[in-house]
């Protein structure tokens, strides 16, 4: 979600990150009216406002999160390289972790404890690894090294996420949320996922695997994640233990391979931008931060209209979106502010 610019934009992450953003925020908004057992701050009064199911919510449970870590990941090296140790970790202080625990802050005081922000605090704990790891090691990828990413390969690094969740999984289920210090909010069940798909970000980075060399490549791997979802969603129980195992295997895969097909298919077929598409990106970390105490006012104001509901919630989320996208732009207007959005 933040990255530093290059001399060249990436104009098809620019609307990649446009398009998960605008998910992340018509899911949140949909995600009460659903009997999803997920912990959220706003409950529906009326009793005709319900979804029975959406799959947009499941897609942004399981694969916005790692697409935004996988891109993060992806601008990581090159920032680090310009900016050198010490000024790497402020600006990343700066657009990470202080926005984070101000909103976090705010809400606490104004609304309730939300914790949306988890998402920042785990970024910048992923970036500060880096960090370390590069102080420590002096490591820099030799120029000219360049190893393809096979499909083999791919499957090789599914692998070690599929082991890594499954021992982390014998501990922790995915409905459990830890909250150390009762300000850092994750989900443990996860996390060997997102910092995979992080550390394969920047391995992107250094040998250039976001952009696919042929048309067969693309088309497997879309089959192969075709298969392996249909499975996932159609014939797996997750009531019983091997059904249980079978889908964090089967989740871990497409945690993979589902992002990294999404962002080929944006970096090769999704190029086009405009001024706004440029704007809504460049300001998709206000929206993400702004976005849930909004949502929360204006859910809550709304609480007792009795209107037809696709257009109660349509609204809804337009007005969040138009919101949150106008008081980050705002705000981006003074210098200060635009130092932490």
């Amino acid at each position: 979600m933040v990255t530093e610019s290059s001399p060249q934009r990436n104009y098809g992450l620019d609307n990649l990150k446009m398009t998960i953003c605008l998910i992340v925020v018509i899911a949140h908004t949909m995600l009460p009216y659903t009997n999803m057992s997920l912990p959220w701050f706003y409950f529906p009064a009326l009793p005709n406002e319900a979804l029975s199911s959406n799959p947009l919510i499941q897609f942004n449970h399981q694969y916005s999160m790692p697409i935004f870590f996988m891109i993060a990941g992806y601008f990581v090296p090159s920032s680090y390289d310009k900016q050198g140790f010490w000024t790497f970790l402020w600006k990343k202080t700066k657009r990470l972790l202080i926005p984070a625990f101000v909103m976090l802050t705010y809400c606490m005081v104004f609304i309730q404890p939300i914790y949306h922000v988890w998402f920042l605090q785990m970024l910048f704990f992923f970036c500060l690894l880096y960090a370390l790891f590069r102080r420590v090691t002096r490591w820099r990828t030799p120029e000219g090294c360049k190893v393809p990413l096979t499909i083999p390969l791919l499957l090789m690094i599914c692998f070690i996420v599929c082991v890594l969740t499954l021992i982390v999984r014998i501990r922790y289920n995915v409905t459990y949320y830890s909250i150390p210090f009762g300000i850092l909010y994750f989900e443990p069940a996860r996390f060997p996922q997102y910092l995979m798909v992080f550390i394969f970000g920047i391995v992107a980075r250094r040998f250039d695997w976001f952009k696919f060399n042929s048309k067969r490549q693309l088309i497997t791997l879309g089959i192969f994640g075709f298969i392996v979802s249909t499975i996932m969603f159609l014939r797996v129980n997750e009531s019983n233990y091997i059904g249980n195992r079978l889908y964090t295997i089967l989740e871990s895969i497409l945690c993979i391979c589902t992002s990294l097909l999404i962002i080929w298919i944006f970096n090769h077929y999704i190029t086009k931008t405009n001024h706004f598409i440029a704007s809504f990106s460049e300001n998709s970390l206000g929206i993400y931060l702004f976005h849930i105490p909004i949502l929360y006012y204006i859910q809550t104001y709304t609480k007792m209209w009795e209107i037809y509901f696709p257009l109660k919630l349509t609204l809804i989320i337009i007005v969040t979106l138009a919101s949150a996208y106008t008081l980050s732009y705002l705000l981006r207007k003074f210098k200060f502010f635009r130092n932490f959005l």
